[in-house]
């Protein structure tokens, strides 16, 4: 039982890991007026509080796959080659799923 990790301790590690994401702060803390020129030159920033903001969805598929992006992040995993592995399986979802009722 020592690898069970609560709520409290994923935030933390949140908390240590994107305060070291370049921009992070100042995408937190921007104006509204500040926020489309903040979130143009720090990417990575933004997909890390889009991931973090998005973890549960009503879809189970796209839920685990934002959820792996999340964890990724949180492990130091590159956040470009993060994205780009989550924007494929979201990609590929929607290839598989386009025509579904």
């Amino acid at each position: 039982m020592g690898n069970t990790r609560t709520y409290q301790d994923i935030k933390a590690q949140e908390y240590r890991v994107f305060s070291t994401i370049p921009g992070m702060n100042e995408l937190l803390q921007a104006s509204p007026a500040q926020k489309a020129e903040i979130e143009a030159k720090y990417p990575d920033a933004v997909f890390a509080v889009v991931i973090a903001s998005s973890l549960f969805n009503h879809n189970r598929e796209l839920s685990e796959i934002t959820q792996k992006a999340y964890f990724s992040i949180l492990n130091g995993e590159n956040i470009a080659s993060v994205r780009f592995a989550y924007d494929k399986a979201t990609d590929d979802y929607w290839k598989r799923h386009m025509w579904d009722d």
